[in-house]
């Protein structure tokens, strides 16, 4: 990505101000010994030029791909100036024959399958409905993923702004949203309040301020309401029974989404490797090799239905429904958990509890949990989605060393390849512009994902192959203005603009969301 390669010369420079790379080792800081960075190759480590001299690009780690990646393997172990952080899987008996031991899944004596665990918002006769006459006239149907309403309390905004209709939320599942426009069998098609008495959350409607309100579904019959749109974190032929959209059904792709091992922000750990994971989740600790992860009670999963459960397994290639650890109900109960974890005085308990959480949550308190880097299977060393632990850049998602991650789907049954729904297509006109605007751009920014105009790589399935993507529009420094804030210098690199005759240089010419792109 352009925007990615301005930021590791700039990322560059920065380091040479605090000496890193030991330049005067390998230059004789002669006037003339480079011309360009060309010259610079018979040194080690990827040095550039810069007033004639060899000085130290800060790229890793050592070993490390220099030029442009082709391959999934490249991807992942491209040159860098991200923050990367190795884990010794050999110091845990988990190199060689130990890291590909068979798994060992869950059986009658393991934790137990579901825990809800934080009480969630029940339905009751006090809740107000959900679509009301006066207030709310007009409304969208939604179910899917427990990470969603992060996502939702943003986009909502906008959608009632922009087309009148308020969006309702009820948690499901990734796979239950697929199944909500998929199925064949009309039941299915339906959401309703949860039985009287249960812990299971009440659909909530999205106020004009971003605001989550618990309401009634109500419905002209048992089955509830008609969904206008399936919501999903994966791709629907991850879902068990289902093949790709076709037909009556249309799939609109929103922006990029990962998932993240995530621990108690009291934790020491600050890494896991694809093996470690496997033998965590596939083997419960594989008796003791897994310290300090060796109790299944604490380890905070979710289900084979979900988005982040199936994307987590694709990546430790552990199958979805043979988790070790105890199901949490939902994304917020799983962050709140560990935020309990973290504040409390049970040490012992915070080093060995280990989660699986979306990035949205993750985002919304990183005071209280703590990501750990990744380490895929023959990569040099593991990654955040970020490019350090405190940035929100999702600079190693975007360009590809960090690899669980992949877009949200929208699905809608169609006619013709138009939504049936009115309020489908209503909530379509929004989230699938060609051009997206800058409005719809924040939305999806302040709410921890990634435009796929931010992207530079692309997958076609869930944890597939990662191959190089331009996007039509491209929205990298808009992206990276947004988490600098408004009053920040312009990002590196990037050129502010109104319209594209001010972007004179032929490798930029393009103008959108205020900056000069190369599309």
């Amino acid at each position: 990505m352009i925007l990615a390669a301005r930021a590791v010369i700039f990322a560059a420079f920065a380091l040479i101000a605090v000496g890193i790379g030991a330049c005067s080792i390998f230059v004789d800081h002669r006037a003339d010994q480079c011309g360009s960075d060309a010259d610079c190759a018979k040194f080690a480590n990827h040095p550039i030029c810069q007033n004639g001299v060899c000085i130290s690009s800060g790229l890793g780690p050592s070993g490390c791909f220099f030029g442009t990646p082709h391959t999934p393997d490249e991807f992942l172990n491209a040159c860098t100036t991200s923050t990367c952080i190795p884990f010794d899987n050999c110091a845990h008996g988990l190199c060689g024959d130990g890291a590909s031991a068979d798994l060992t899944p869950p059986d009658a004596g393991a934790p137990a399958a579901a825990d809800a665990g934080a009480p969630a918002d029940a339905a009751g006769p006090s809740l107000p409905a959900c679509a009301d006459p006066v207030a709310r006239p007009q409304v969208i149907y939604l179910t899917g993923s427990s990470n969603f309403p992060v996502l939702l309390a943003k986009l909502g905004p906008l959608i009632i702004k922009n087309t009148g209709y308020t969006p309702v939320y009820q948690v499901s599942s990734s796979c239950d949203g697929v199944k909500s426009i998929f199925s064949t069998q009309a039941k299915d098609h339906f959401i309703a309040d949860p039985p009287t008495g249960t812990t299971n959350p009440a659909a909530t409607y999205v106020t004009p301020t971003g605001n989550l309100v618990p309401c009634s579904l109500g419905g002209t019959g048992p089955g509830g309401v008609r969904v206008d749109v399936g919501e999903s974190d994966i791709f629907s032929t991850t879902c068990a029974g289902y093949g790709p959209p076709s037909g009556d059904v249309g799939e609109y792709l929103g922006p990029i989404q990962a998932m993240l091992f995530v621990v108690p922000s009291t934790s020491s750990q600050k890494a896991i490797s694809a093996e470690m994971a496997r033998a965590v989740f596939g083997r419960g600790g594989a008796q003791g090799l897994t310290q300090p992860w060796v109790n299944p009670a604490l380890y905070f999963v979710r289900n084979p239905n979900t988005g982040t459960q199936q994307m987590i397994a694709h990546a430790i290639d552990v199958p979805a429904e043979q988790f070790w650890g105890v199901d949490r109900g939902s994304a917020k109960s799983v962050a709140s958990l560990l935020t309990v974890l973290s504040s409390g005085a049970d040490h012992v308990s915070a080093e060995q509890a280990i989660g699986i959480l979306s990035n949205d949550y993750y985002d919304a308190d990183r005071g209280n949990l703590t990501a750990l880097a990744f380490q895929a299977p023959d990569q040099l060393c593991g990654y955040l989605p970020d490019s350090t632990a405190f940035k929100t850049d999702k600079r190693n998602v975007r360009d590809g060393h960090y690899p669980i991650w992949g877009p949200l789907h929208f699905f809608a049954n169609t006619a013709q390849g138009i939504p049936i729904s009115p309020a489908a297509q209503a909530f379509v006109s929004v989230v699938a512009e060609p051009e997206p605007e800058p409005d719809l751009l924040d939305a999806y920014i302040d709410a921890g994902l990634v435009p796929s105009c931010a992207m530079s790589v692309q997958r076609s399935t869930d944890l597939g192959a990662v191959s190089a993507y331009a996007p039509p529009v491209m929205c990298g420094c808009h992206f990276e203005a947004r988490l600098n804030g408004p009053d920040a210098a312009p990002p590196a690199g990037c050129a502010p603009c109104m319209t594209a005759s001010e972007c004179p240089d032929p490798a930029f010419p393009a103008c959108h969301a205020g900056f000069c792109e190369a599309h």
